[in-house]
């Protein structure tokens, strides 16, 4: 018997979205994982929709929430499926079991899907100090021309 186990690190949580420049901007924290489960949190990233990426000075707490919640809303999903096909295969369609089991199936499949569609937004203090770091990061990237740079490149 093979046993594969994976882990590493990746982006969980995405949540904490917010508008800015009228592009749509969100937070994802980097977690090291053991088969896709969020064990421990390594660094936060706001992300905005032209590709540019910033690391935040500290972990989002929102992020870990959306993490540990989507993740516990797959194993309740998994295990209501492994219920459902193991009561239908067990028992008659006459029990009342098997539907239960169909229900809840179904019931975690679609809140399970809704975790992922549904996008959290950032409270107003986090969407201002998000704010405040892409203000400094943008200001920082501010195109300087050559004569105020170095007054000796003047010609």
């Amino acid at each position: 018997m093979i046993l594969i186990i994976r882990y590493g690190t990746r982006l969980f949580g995405k949540s904490d979205y917010f508008m800015v420049d009228g592009q749509e901007a969100f937070v994802q924290t980097k977690f090291y994982h053991c088969s896709y489960m969020p064990c421990a949190p390594e660094e936060s990233y706001l992300f905005l929709k032209d590709g540019t990426t910033i690391q935040l000075p500290e972990i989002a707490g929102a992020t870990i929430l959306w993490a540990w919640i989507r993740y516990i809303l797959s194993i309740l999903f998994a295990l209501a499926l492994c219920g459902c096909v193991l009561a239908f295969v067990l028992m008659t369609t006459k029990d009342v079991l098997p539907w239960v089991s169909l229900g809840l199936c179904i019931f975690f499949f679609f809140v399970l899907i809704g975790s992922y569609v549904y996008k959290p937004k950032a409270s107003e203090a986090n969407k201002q100090k998000y704010l405040d770091i892409l203000g400094h990061v943008q200001h920082s990237k501010t195109p300087v021309l050559a004569s105020e740079a170095d007054p000796l490149l003047v010609p």
